[in-house]
């Protein structure tokens, strides 16, 4: 179906992109509100190109404000930006480039942090107003802080999951290539289990490090917040996170349009 962008309305819904180097999330976001988020492989663009249709074609009126994408994979923000002028006859608006990124960002190269990092830190302070820890666990697993003033200070990237476990045995001779896993004793009674341990416990035990490192620097705990694709697999693993959440990287995205429409009086 062919679509074109009626003239701007701002209080309109608009579609936003997460797109990251697994899974791309498509929304609509309207009235500072997420909704029917789906997830799709980011390389495939049949599914990309149904989920973005399925969103316009749900608008009411037909009525689309913009689109905006948060993006750490530039090839998948060109192939979605020509989807997205071929079907509305409109560029998206790209956070970090025609939409600033939501808050300042305390780094030494602040165009190198991930958008996506930043989005999801945003969506978390805006939520707390007050300084925190963002943690991702994703392709790669994140863990970053932000002051109380709402400063993102920088943070810590380490591989996922799957990532190391793909790494393991692409890169060893023996050792094989297997899911996901918590064994119930805290060591590995056989290879298996041995990399489960090592990964999977790994993983907690380095976020848990991270944070309380963050902690120490702030001189006190600070709420820790958790999301991304194996969120939910890492809970029970990890008590000192204080809140579980999902599409918090959508949710910062939508946030940012929403603070870039405030910022110029819209």
């Amino acid at each position: 179906m062919s679509h074109r962008l009626a003239d701007f309305d701002p209080a309109a819904p608009i579609v936003i992109f997460d797109v990251g180097n697994t899974a791309t999330h498509v929304a609509t976001w309207h009235e500072n509100t997420l909704k029917t988020p789906l997830a799709v492989d980011t390389g495939d663009d049949a599914a990309i190109k149904q989920s973005f249709e399925a969103h316009v074609d749900a608008m009411p009126n037909g009525r689309v404000a913009a689109v905006v994408i948060g993006s750490v994979v530039k090839a998948a923000t060109e192939r979605i930006g020509e989807l997205v002028e071929s079907t509305l006859d409109r560029r998206p608006l790209v956070i970090g480039d025609t939409i600033p990124l939501p808050m300042d960002v305390g780094v030494t190269d602040a165009k190198a942090v991930g958008v996506d990092r930043v989005c999801a830190a945003y969506a978390v302070f805006d939520r707390l107003q007050t300084g925190c820890i963002c943690v991702d666990f994703g392709t790669a697993v994140t863990v970053d802080l932000v002051d109380d003033g709402g400063v993102f200070l920088g943070g810590a990237i380490l591989p996922g999951i799957r990532l190391q476990l793909a790494a393991l045995s692409e890169h060893t001779s023996a050792l094989p290539l297997i899911e996901p896993g918590m064994p119930e004793m805290p060591y590995g009674r056989d290879t298996a289990e041995a990399i489960q341990t090592g990964v999977c416990r790994g993983i907690a035990g380095a976020v848990r490090e991270l944070v309380e490192g963050y902690a120490s620097h702030l001189n006190r705990w600070p709420q820790v917040v958790a999301s991304g694709g194996d969120v939910a697999f890492m809970k029970p693993y990890v008590d000192f996170i204080d809140t579980f959440v999902t599409d918090i990287t959508l949710r910062g995205i939508g946030l940012a349009y929403s603070k870039h429409l405030r910022d110029l009086g819209a």
